[in-house]
Protein backbone atom coordinates (compact mmCIF):
# COMPACT_ATOMS: atom_id res chain seq x y z
CA UNK A 1 0.00 0.00 0.00
CA UNK A 2 1.94 3.91 -1.01
CA UNK A 3 0.43 5.37 1.97
CA UNK A 4 1.67 2.76 4.32
CA UNK A 5 5.07 2.33 2.46
CA UNK A 6 6.00 6.04 2.46
CA UNK A 7 4.54 6.31 6.02
CA UNK A 8 7.35 3.83 6.77
CA UNK A 9 10.00 4.46 4.41
CA UNK A 10 10.00 8.55 4.79
CA UNK A 11 11.66 8.18 8.49
CA UNK A 12 14.06 4.76 9.45
CA UNK A 13 13.11 3.25 12.63
CA UNK A 14 15.49 2.82 15.44
CA UNK A 15 15.69 0.67 17.60
CA UNK A 16 17.29 1.32 20.77
CA UNK A 17 18.79 -1.54 22.85
CA UNK A 18 18.88 -1.41 26.81
CA UNK A 19 15.42 0.39 26.47
CA UNK A 20 14.16 -1.23 29.58
CA UNK A 21 17.27 0.00 31.84
CA UNK A 22 16.70 3.75 30.60
CA UNK A 23 12.92 3.29 31.57
CA UNK A 24 14.24 2.13 34.69
CA UNK A 25 15.59 5.41 35.63
CA UNK A 26 12.95 7.33 34.84
CA UNK A 27 13.50 10.52 37.31
CA UNK A 28 11.01 11.04 40.29
CA UNK A 29 8.96 14.14 38.32
CA UNK A 30 7.45 12.09 35.10
CA UNK A 31 7.13 14.10 32.18
CA UNK A 32 3.41 14.83 31.31
CA UNK A 33 1.69 12.80 28.97
CA UNK A 34 2.25 12.66 25.23
CA UNK A 35 -1.21 13.37 23.32
CA UNK A 36 -1.26 13.10 19.29
CA UNK A 37 -0.70 16.94 18.72
CA UNK A 38 2.15 16.47 20.96
CA UNK A 39 4.21 13.91 19.31
CA UNK A 40 3.68 14.70 15.20
CA UNK A 41 4.52 18.64 16.89
CA UNK A 42 7.77 17.40 18.54
CA UNK A 43 8.47 15.73 15.75
CA UNK A 44 7.92 18.70 12.84
CA UNK A 45 9.94 20.96 16.01
CA UNK A 46 13.16 18.55 16.39
CA UNK A 47 13.05 15.33 14.21
CA UNK A 48 16.63 16.24 11.34
CA UNK A 49 15.03 15.50 8.16
CA UNK A 50 12.37 18.47 8.78
CA UNK A 51 15.42 20.66 9.85
CA UNK A 52 17.40 19.51 6.64
CA UNK A 53 14.46 20.81 4.34
CA UNK A 54 14.00 23.58 6.10
CA UNK A 55 17.81 24.52 5.65
CA UNK A 56 16.96 23.97 2.00
CA UNK A 57 14.08 25.88 1.46
CA UNK A 58 16.16 28.92 2.68
CA UNK A 59 19.04 28.21 0.73
CA UNK A 60 16.60 28.05 -2.60
CA UNK A 61 15.67 31.59 -0.82
CA UNK A 62 18.91 33.04 -0.77
CA UNK A 63 19.73 31.80 -4.24
CA UNK A 64 16.84 33.70 -5.49
CA UNK A 65 17.88 36.76 -3.97
CA UNK A 66 21.51 36.21 -5.12
CA UNK A 67 20.13 36.06 -8.83
CA UNK A 68 17.84 38.91 -8.50
CA UNK A 69 21.17 41.04 -7.00
CA UNK A 70 23.42 39.44 -10.06
CA UNK A 71 20.66 40.56 -12.79
CA UNK A 72 21.65 44.19 -12.40
CA UNK A 73 24.04 46.50 -13.30
CA UNK A 74 27.91 45.68 -12.16
CA UNK A 75 29.55 48.73 -10.28
CA UNK A 76 32.28 49.01 -7.61
CA UNK A 77 35.11 50.47 -6.65
CA UNK A 78 39.12 48.60 -7.10
CA UNK A 79 42.63 49.56 -6.65
CA UNK A 80 46.19 48.32 -7.37
CA UNK A 81 49.37 49.27 -6.13
CA UNK A 82 52.46 47.83 -7.94
CA UNK A 83 56.37 48.28 -8.17
CA UNK A 84 58.20 47.20 -11.27
CA UNK A 85 60.18 48.07 -14.08
CA UNK A 86 58.89 51.01 -16.44
CA UNK A 87 59.01 48.62 -19.98
CA UNK A 88 55.57 48.83 -20.92
CA UNK A 89 52.77 49.23 -24.14
CA UNK A 90 50.53 51.74 -24.96
CA UNK A 91 47.09 50.80 -24.98
CA UNK A 92 44.25 50.91 -23.68
CA UNK A 93 41.44 47.42 -22.78
CA UNK A 94 39.03 46.94 -20.84
CA UNK A 95 40.72 44.14 -18.57
CA UNK A 96 38.23 43.68 -15.72
CA UNK A 97 37.53 45.61 -13.53
CA UNK A 98 39.47 48.61 -14.44
CA UNK A 99 40.53 49.06 -18.18
CA UNK A 100 44.74 49.70 -17.82
CA UNK A 101 46.51 52.48 -20.12
CA UNK A 102 50.07 53.00 -19.93
CA UNK A 103 52.79 54.92 -22.06
CA UNK A 104 56.19 53.34 -23.70
CA UNK A 105 59.65 53.52 -22.81
CA UNK A 106 62.25 53.86 -25.44
CA UNK A 107 64.24 49.91 -25.71
CA UNK A 108 67.77 52.08 -25.05
CA UNK A 109 66.59 53.65 -21.96
CA UNK A 110 65.16 50.46 -20.71
CA UNK A 111 67.21 48.91 -17.54
CA UNK A 112 65.83 45.50 -15.92
CA UNK A 113 67.44 46.39 -12.52
CA UNK A 114 65.33 49.88 -12.78
CA UNK A 115 61.93 49.53 -10.75
CA UNK A 116 59.51 52.25 -9.43
CA UNK A 117 55.62 52.59 -7.53
CA UNK A 118 52.64 52.71 -10.05
CA UNK A 119 48.63 52.62 -8.85
CA UNK A 120 45.47 52.95 -9.84
CA UNK A 121 41.90 53.50 -7.90
CA UNK A 122 38.55 54.02 -9.30
CA UNK A 123 34.58 53.17 -9.68
CA UNK A 124 33.81 50.98 -12.48
CA UNK A 125 30.01 50.10 -13.99
CA UNK A 126 28.73 47.72 -16.27
CA UNK A 127 25.54 46.59 -17.44
CA UNK A 128 23.82 44.48 -20.36
CA UNK A 129 21.67 46.26 -21.92
CA UNK A 130 19.33 44.00 -24.25
CA UNK A 131 19.26 40.03 -22.72
CA UNK A 132 16.04 39.42 -24.24
CA UNK A 133 14.31 38.25 -21.33
CA UNK A 134 17.02 35.73 -20.26
CA UNK A 135 18.00 37.27 -16.66
CA UNK A 136 13.96 37.58 -16.33
CA UNK A 137 13.72 33.23 -17.09
CA UNK A 138 16.61 32.68 -15.00
CA UNK A 139 15.26 34.94 -12.14
CA UNK A 140 11.71 32.90 -12.32
CA UNK A 141 13.68 29.79 -12.58
CA UNK A 142 15.12 29.91 -9.23
CA UNK A 143 11.87 31.50 -7.98
CA UNK A 144 10.21 28.33 -9.03
CA UNK A 145 12.98 25.80 -7.19
CA UNK A 146 12.43 27.86 -4.13
CA UNK A 147 8.46 27.36 -4.47
CA UNK A 148 9.73 23.46 -4.92
CA UNK A 149 11.61 23.86 -1.94
CA UNK A 150 9.54 25.47 0.12
CA UNK A 151 6.85 22.04 -0.81
CA UNK A 152 9.54 19.63 -0.54
CA UNK A 153 9.58 20.78 2.82
CA UNK A 154 5.66 20.66 3.56
CA UNK A 155 5.61 17.29 2.25
CA UNK A 156 8.88 16.34 4.67
CA UNK A 157 6.77 17.72 7.38
CA UNK A 158 3.77 15.41 6.32
CA UNK A 159 5.83 12.15 5.90
CA UNK A 160 7.60 12.66 9.55
CA UNK A 161 4.16 13.75 11.29
CA UNK A 162 2.60 10.98 9.53
CA UNK A 163 4.86 8.33 10.65
CA UNK A 164 5.21 9.87 14.38
CA UNK A 165 1.39 9.52 14.52
CA UNK A 166 1.37 6.05 13.36
CA UNK A 167 3.76 5.07 15.38
CA UNK A 168 1.55 6.33 18.71
CA UNK A 169 -1.42 4.40 17.27
CA UNK A 170 1.37 1.53 17.02
CA UNK A 171 2.76 1.51 20.18
CA UNK A 172 -0.95 2.66 21.76
CA UNK A 173 -1.72 -0.61 20.00
CA UNK A 174 1.03 -2.52 21.35
CA UNK A 175 0.34 -1.91 24.88
CA UNK A 176 -3.29 -3.34 24.78
CA UNK A 177 -1.69 -6.47 22.80
CA UNK A 178 0.32 -6.87 26.26
CA UNK A 179 -2.62 -6.18 28.39
CA UNK A 180 -4.31 -8.68 26.65
CA UNK A 181 -1.71 -11.13 26.06
CA UNK A 182 -1.10 -10.48 30.41
CA UNK A 183 -5.12 -11.30 30.54
CA UNK A 184 -4.81 -14.37 28.24
CA UNK A 185 -1.54 -15.52 30.77
CA UNK A 186 -3.77 -14.83 34.09
CA UNK A 187 -6.66 -17.17 32.66
CA UNK A 188 -4.62 -19.58 31.78
CA UNK A 189 -2.75 -20.19 35.13
CA UNK A 190 -6.17 -19.94 37.12
CA UNK A 191 -6.69 -22.86 34.28
CA UNK A 192 -3.18 -24.58 35.04
CA UNK A 193 -4.37 -25.01 38.91
CA UNK A 194 -7.57 -26.36 37.95
CA UNK A 195 -6.77 -28.76 35.65
CA UNK A 196 -3.72 -30.08 37.91
CA UNK A 197 -6.06 -30.29 40.52
CA UNK A 198 -8.40 -32.22 38.73
CA UNK A 199 -5.58 -34.55 37.22
CA UNK A 200 -4.18 -35.20 40.61
CA UNK A 201 -7.33 -36.37 41.89
CA UNK A 202 -7.62 -38.44 38.54
CA UNK A 203 -10.57 -37.04 37.45
CA UNK A 204 -8.80 -35.53 34.22
CA UNK A 205 -6.38 -38.06 32.46
CA UNK A 206 -3.00 -36.33 32.11
CA UNK A 207 -3.21 -35.50 28.99
CA UNK A 208 -5.34 -32.19 30.19
CA UNK A 209 -2.15 -30.99 32.41
CA UNK A 210 0.11 -31.54 29.07
CA UNK A 211 -2.08 -29.18 27.14
CA UNK A 212 -2.90 -27.12 29.49
CA UNK A 213 0.98 -26.25 30.61
CA UNK A 214 1.46 -26.36 26.69
CA UNK A 215 -0.97 -23.36 26.47
CA UNK A 216 0.61 -21.60 29.49
CA UNK A 217 3.94 -21.37 27.97
CA UNK A 218 2.24 -20.36 24.42
CA UNK A 219 0.57 -17.43 26.00
CA UNK A 220 3.74 -16.70 28.18
CA UNK A 221 5.62 -16.63 24.90
CA UNK A 222 3.33 -14.28 23.35
CA UNK A 223 2.92 -12.24 26.29
CA UNK A 224 7.08 -11.92 26.31
CA UNK A 225 6.66 -10.74 22.43
CA UNK A 226 4.42 -8.43 23.46
CA UNK A 227 6.38 -7.10 25.81
CA UNK A 228 9.40 -6.74 22.88
CA UNK A 229 7.06 -4.95 20.30
CA UNK A 230 5.90 -2.47 22.64
CA UNK A 231 9.62 -1.28 24.06
CA UNK A 232 10.67 -1.49 20.65
CA UNK A 233 8.02 0.71 19.40
CA UNK A 234 9.11 2.96 22.68
CA UNK A 235 11.90 3.46 21.03
CA UNK A 236 10.98 4.10 17.63
CA UNK A 237 8.85 6.80 19.14
CA UNK A 238 11.15 8.64 20.80
CA UNK A 239 13.60 8.82 17.94
CA UNK A 240 11.22 9.75 15.53
CA UNK A 241 10.12 12.52 17.59
CA UNK A 242 13.25 13.81 18.48
CA UNK A 243 12.70 14.13 21.97
CA UNK A 244 16.40 12.31 23.13
CA UNK A 245 13.90 11.07 26.08
CA UNK A 246 12.00 7.83 27.30
CA UNK A 247 8.80 7.86 26.00
CA UNK A 248 6.00 9.19 28.42
CA UNK A 249 2.41 7.84 29.03
CA UNK A 250 0.15 8.29 26.10
CA UNK A 251 -2.88 9.79 25.90
CA UNK A 252 -5.22 7.80 23.74
CA UNK A 253 -7.36 9.37 21.52
CA UNK A 254 -11.07 9.81 22.24
CA UNK A 255 -13.92 7.49 20.30
CA UNK A 256 -12.98 8.41 16.23
CA UNK A 257 -16.08 9.84 14.46
CA UNK A 258 -18.13 8.27 11.69
CA UNK A 259 -18.59 10.53 9.99
CA UNK A 260 -16.46 11.48 6.57
CA UNK A 261 -13.04 12.32 7.33
CA UNK A 262 -12.85 16.17 7.06
CA UNK A 263 -10.86 17.30 3.76
CA UNK A 264 -8.29 19.62 3.63
CA UNK A 265 -10.33 22.11 1.63
CA UNK A 266 -8.20 23.32 -1.84
CA UNK A 267 -5.27 22.68 -0.56
CA UNK A 268 -3.04 20.52 -3.06
CA UNK A 269 -0.68 17.73 -1.99
CA UNK A 270 2.37 19.41 -0.67
CA UNK A 271 4.27 16.18 -3.34
CA UNK A 272 2.25 17.74 -6.50
CA UNK A 273 2.51 20.94 -5.56
CA UNK A 274 6.24 20.31 -5.18
CA UNK A 275 6.53 18.54 -8.49
CA UNK A 276 4.57 21.30 -10.67
CA UNK A 277 7.02 24.02 -9.31
CA UNK A 278 9.94 21.70 -10.60
CA UNK A 279 8.07 21.66 -13.89
CA UNK A 280 7.78 25.32 -14.19
CA UNK A 281 11.04 25.60 -13.28
CA UNK A 282 12.37 23.59 -15.82
CA UNK A 283 10.42 25.30 -18.57
CA UNK A 284 12.19 28.75 -17.15
CA UNK A 285 15.61 26.80 -17.71
CA UNK A 286 14.93 26.04 -21.40
CA UNK A 287 13.31 29.40 -22.13
CA UNK A 288 16.65 31.07 -20.25
CA UNK A 289 18.97 28.37 -22.18
CA UNK A 290 17.64 28.95 -25.25
CA UNK A 291 18.21 32.88 -25.03
CA UNK A 292 21.49 32.21 -24.29
CA UNK A 293 22.48 31.96 -28.14
CA UNK A 294 20.93 35.54 -28.68
CA UNK A 295 23.47 38.33 -28.83
CA UNK A 296 24.62 40.17 -25.72
CA UNK A 297 24.94 44.14 -25.78
CA UNK A 298 26.83 45.74 -23.46
CA UNK A 299 27.48 49.18 -21.93
CA UNK A 300 30.57 50.15 -19.46
CA UNK A 301 32.05 53.02 -18.11
CA UNK A 302 35.08 53.66 -15.79
CA UNK A 303 36.48 56.79 -13.83
CA UNK A 304 40.02 56.27 -12.47
CA UNK A 305 42.96 57.86 -11.14
CA UNK A 306 46.73 56.44 -12.19
CA UNK A 307 50.05 57.20 -10.47
CA UNK A 308 53.21 56.53 -11.28
CA UNK A 309 56.63 57.04 -10.34
CA UNK A 310 58.22 57.09 -13.96
CA UNK A 311 58.95 61.01 -14.51
CA UNK A 312 60.43 60.12 -18.20
CA UNK A 313 61.69 57.34 -20.42
CA UNK A 314 64.47 55.97 -18.14
CA UNK A 315 64.20 58.84 -14.54
CA UNK A 316 62.29 57.74 -11.57
CA UNK A 317 60.61 59.84 -8.67
CA UNK A 318 61.97 58.82 -5.20
CA UNK A 319 60.75 57.53 -1.95
CA UNK A 320 56.91 56.68 -2.60
CA UNK A 321 56.77 58.06 -5.35
CA UNK A 322 54.33 56.82 -7.89
CA UNK A 323 51.97 54.68 -4.61
CA UNK A 324 48.99 57.93 -4.79
CA UNK A 325 47.31 57.71 -7.60
CA UNK A 326 47.59 61.52 -8.62
CA UNK A 327 49.47 61.04 -11.47
CA UNK A 328 46.45 61.76 -14.08
CA UNK A 329 42.73 61.03 -13.91
CA UNK A 330 41.15 58.66 -16.68
CA UNK A 331 37.86 57.92 -17.61
CA UNK A 332 36.36 55.59 -20.10
CA UNK A 333 33.44 54.34 -21.51
CA UNK A 334 32.38 52.12 -23.87
CA UNK A 335 29.76 49.72 -25.59
CA UNK A 336 30.11 45.96 -26.12
CA UNK A 337 28.46 43.41 -28.60
CA UNK A 338 29.06 39.90 -28.20
CA UNK A 339 27.41 36.84 -30.51
CA UNK A 340 29.04 33.77 -30.54
CA UNK A 341 28.52 30.78 -33.23
CA UNK A 342 30.15 27.68 -30.55
CA UNK A 343 27.66 29.02 -27.96
CA UNK A 344 24.90 28.96 -30.34
CA UNK A 345 25.90 25.03 -30.77
CA UNK A 346 26.26 24.36 -27.29
CA UNK A 347 22.80 26.21 -26.37
CA UNK A 348 21.21 23.55 -28.95
CA UNK A 349 22.59 20.44 -26.64
CA UNK A 350 21.69 22.37 -23.92
CA UNK A 351 18.56 23.20 -24.63
CA UNK A 352 17.70 19.58 -25.83
CA UNK A 353 18.78 17.88 -22.46
CA UNK A 354 16.46 20.49 -20.84
CA UNK A 355 13.55 19.67 -22.63
CA UNK A 356 14.23 15.67 -21.45
CA UNK A 357 14.64 17.07 -18.09
CA UNK A 358 11.23 18.98 -18.53
CA UNK A 359 9.29 15.28 -19.67
CA UNK A 360 11.18 13.73 -17.04
CA UNK A 361 9.34 15.29 -14.67
CA UNK A 362 6.00 15.83 -16.55
CA UNK A 363 6.24 12.37 -16.53
CA UNK A 364 7.05 11.73 -12.40
CA UNK A 365 3.99 14.16 -12.21
CA UNK A 366 1.63 11.60 -13.68
CA UNK A 367 3.10 8.96 -11.57
CA UNK A 368 2.94 10.62 -8.20
CA UNK A 369 -0.81 11.73 -9.45
CA UNK A 370 -1.90 7.87 -10.02
CA UNK A 371 -0.08 6.81 -6.83
CA UNK A 372 -1.70 9.23 -5.01
CA UNK A 373 -5.53 8.52 -5.98
CA UNK A 374 -4.80 4.73 -5.56
CA UNK A 375 -3.68 5.39 -2.04
CA UNK A 376 -6.65 7.69 -0.98
CA UNK A 377 -8.84 4.78 -2.86
CA UNK A 378 -6.99 2.12 -0.76
CA UNK A 379 -7.71 4.69 2.50
CA UNK A 380 -10.97 4.63 1.74
CA UNK A 381 -11.54 0.68 1.23
CA UNK A 382 -9.63 0.40 4.92
CA UNK A 383 -11.81 3.11 6.82
CA UNK A 384 -14.73 1.18 5.39
CA UNK A 385 -13.36 -2.00 6.86
CA UNK A 386 -12.32 -0.91 10.00
CA UNK A 387 -15.53 0.43 10.65
CA UNK A 388 -17.29 -2.83 9.93
CA UNK A 389 -14.75 -4.12 12.41
CA UNK A 390 -15.46 -1.52 15.05
CA UNK A 391 -18.86 -2.66 14.76
CA UNK A 392 -18.70 -6.39 15.15
CA UNK A 393 -15.68 -6.29 17.60
CA UNK A 394 -17.82 -5.36 20.43
CA UNK A 395 -20.39 -8.74 19.67
CA UNK A 396 -16.88 -10.47 19.18
CA UNK A 397 -16.34 -9.94 22.48
CA UNK A 398 -19.41 -10.64 24.17
CA UNK A 399 -20.19 -13.80 22.70
CA UNK A 400 -16.68 -15.44 23.54
CA UNK A 401 -16.49 -13.86 26.93
CA UNK A 402 -20.22 -16.10 26.98
CA UNK A 403 -18.51 -18.68 25.27
CA UNK A 404 -15.36 -19.13 27.37
CA UNK A 405 -17.98 -19.30 30.51
CA UNK A 406 -20.09 -22.06 29.57
CA UNK A 407 -16.71 -23.86 28.16
CA UNK A 408 -15.04 -23.71 31.43
CA UNK A 409 -18.20 -24.88 33.68
CA UNK A 410 -18.65 -27.60 31.06
CA UNK A 411 -14.98 -28.46 31.61
CA UNK A 412 -15.62 -28.34 34.88
CA UNK A 413 -18.48 -30.64 35.51
CA UNK A 414 -16.93 -33.63 32.54
CA UNK A 415 -19.43 -32.20 30.06
CA UNK A 416 -16.50 -31.32 27.37
CA UNK A 417 -12.99 -31.82 26.93
CA UNK A 418 -9.67 -29.66 27.21
CA UNK A 419 -10.09 -29.06 23.57
CA UNK A 420 -13.06 -27.37 23.80
CA UNK A 421 -11.95 -25.08 27.06
CA UNK A 422 -8.59 -24.40 24.74
CA UNK A 423 -10.60 -23.24 21.78
CA UNK A 424 -12.83 -21.44 23.83
CA UNK A 425 -9.34 -19.21 26.00
CA UNK A 426 -8.24 -18.69 22.42
CA UNK A 427 -11.27 -17.26 20.94
CA UNK A 428 -11.94 -14.88 23.95
CA UNK A 429 -8.04 -13.52 23.72
CA UNK A 430 -8.46 -12.77 20.02
CA UNK A 431 -11.82 -11.37 20.87
CA UNK A 432 -10.51 -9.00 22.92
CA UNK A 433 -7.66 -8.05 21.07
CA UNK A 434 -9.89 -7.46 18.44
CA UNK A 435 -12.25 -4.93 20.40
CA UNK A 436 -9.11 -3.08 22.31
CA UNK A 437 -7.59 -2.32 18.73
CA UNK A 438 -10.96 -1.50 16.92
CA UNK A 439 -10.44 2.32 17.70
CA UNK A 440 -6.90 2.51 17.00
CA UNK A 441 -7.86 0.62 13.73
CA UNK A 442 -10.70 3.49 13.07
CA UNK A 443 -7.72 5.94 14.02
CA UNK A 444 -4.85 4.66 11.46
CA UNK A 445 -7.44 4.42 8.47
CA UNK A 446 -8.60 8.34 8.76
CA UNK A 447 -4.61 9.07 9.51
CA UNK A 448 -4.31 7.23 5.75
CA UNK A 449 -6.90 8.86 4.35
CA UNK A 450 -5.39 12.67 5.67
CA UNK A 451 -2.14 11.79 4.41
CA UNK A 452 -3.15 10.87 1.28
CA UNK A 453 -5.05 13.90 0.80
CA UNK A 454 -1.63 15.72 2.20
CA UNK A 455 -2.67 17.68 5.35
CA UNK A 456 -2.52 16.25 8.76
CA UNK A 457 -4.68 18.81 10.45
CA UNK A 458 -8.05 17.91 10.10
CA UNK A 459 -6.79 14.59 11.77
CA UNK A 460 -4.91 16.06 14.85
CA UNK A 461 -8.17 18.30 15.27
CA UNK A 462 -10.23 15.01 15.69
CA UNK A 463 -7.58 12.96 17.88
CA UNK A 464 -4.88 15.36 18.80
CA UNK A 465 -6.62 16.69 22.24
Amino acid sequence: MYVARVMRAAVPVVCVLGFHSALAQTPATSPPAWSARAVVESAWLHYPSVLEARAAAAQAEAAVQATAISNGPVVGVAGQFDRATDNATLGLSFASPLPSISGTVPASDYRLGASTFTSATGAYFAWEVADFGRRSDELHFTQSLARAAGERTELTRLQVGAHAADLFLSLLAAQERERVAGADVARWQTMAHIIHTLVEQQLRPGADGSRVDAELAAARIRQAEAERDRAGLQAALVEATGSGAPAPELVAPPPAPRSEPAAAGTVVHPEIAAQQATIAASRFHISAVEKGALPRTFVQASFYGRGSGVLAAGKFGTGWSGLGPDTAGNWAVGAGFDFSFTRMRVVRAQTAAARADLAQQQARLVRISGALTASQAQAEADLRAAETIADQAPIELTAARAGESQARVRYQAGLSGVVDLANAEQLLAQAEADAALAGLKLWRSRLEMAFARGDLTPWLDEAGH
